[in-house]
């Protein structure tokens, strides 16, 4: 980052291009989670991206934002996020935006919490006041209570290793494991109301990223797999996700995990051949959905048993 300018617009943040896109997507759809939880290494820039985020979403300049009406930054008193501090919050939800459609609460870092300020802050995320966006920035997120993190949307910042891949690569890579993680959270849910958002997200992209986006469907689908037969340190793809990974198990068994990645690898073949990538994507989700959910745990994607 430049030491002497604090960047105020996404062209002068350096890396960070696939978080930076998908934040620019939600904008564009207008498709807003009541809360994001952005996560990664101290220093990374986080909080940047997340005020110029909450710039463009409050249509202000980044350096205008302390004096804003509609944004409310919440850091530690003392040592510690308090109670007293979540009780502003909730006083400032009952309030309607001065000047736009939202109001924008940063809270970093979200581990600072006390437990009855996160407590507190969960029943605010239980039953969200309209217009009322809250950006949880934290370097620790399986610090925070297990019931937080499943109501916010989780926005991954990645320090690649040198030597390894390229800063952009790592972080498209890191959003596609964030993104198969997502959607295989959603196959536990009874209804495919997730389904449409998931594929308006995905529209704009290539049949090269949607199988890039596969191959890491596949690898979290492997690790589930691992957790399963109970070697979960095993878990090579996703190492640092093991407990995220748990709580996807849900209904899988092995059988079922691996009639997804064979579908997922049939998604692929199809790909390589220039199918339709919308419809194959589209099909890939909703197979896996009623394999994740169907009575008979031994059937494979074609129906027979395995």
């Amino acid at each position: 980052m430049n030491s002497t300018k604090r960047p105020t617009t996404w062209e002068e943040i350096l890396g960070h291009a696939a978080v930076i896109g998908r934040l620019r997507r939600m904008l564009e759809l207008d498709r807003l989670p009541h809360a994001l939880l952005f996560a990664g290494p101290s220093g990374i820039g986080k909080r940047i991206v997340a005020e110029v985020f909450t710039a463009r979403l409050l249509q202000t300049a980044a350096e205008l934002l302390p004096a804003h009406p509609d944004f409310l930054a919440v850091t530690p008193d003392g040592n510690q996020i308090r109670i007293a501090q979540v009780r502003e919050i909730q006083r400032v939800s009952a309030l309607a935006p001065v000047r736009g459609r939202y109001r924008v609460c940063l809270l970093e870092p979200a581990e600072a919490m006390e437990a009855p300020a996160a407590n507190s802050l969960l029943k605010i995320l239980e039953e969200p006041p309209d217009g009322l966006i809250f950006i949880l920035i934290t370097a620790s997120p399986y610090s925070l209570l297990s019931t937080l993190r499943s109501r916010a949307a989780m926005v991954r910042f990645v320090q690649p290793m040198p030597g390894l891949l390229p800063a952009e690569d790592a972080e498209t890579a890191a959003a596609d494991r964030e993104w198969a993680m997502a959607v295989l959270g959603n196959l536990q849910k009874p209804e495919l109301e997730w389904l449409w958002p998931v594929m308006t997200e995905m529209e704009d992209l290539d049949n090269a990223r949607i199988l890039a986006v596969i191959k890491q469907w596949i690898c979290v689908l492997r690790d589930i797999g691992v957790i399963l037969t109970g070697c979960g340190e095993l878990a090579a793809f996703n190492p640092d996700n093991r407990g995220e990974l748990a709580a996807l198990t849900g209904r899988w068994t092995l059988p079922k995990v691996a009639a997804a990645i064979s579908l997922a690898e049939e998604t692929r073949r199809h790909l390589q051949r220039n199918a339709n990538s919308r419809l194959m994507l589209e099909a890939l989700l909703i197979r896996s959905a009623d394999l994740y959910g169907g009575g008979n745990e031994y059937a494979d994607h074609r129906g027979g048993p395995v």
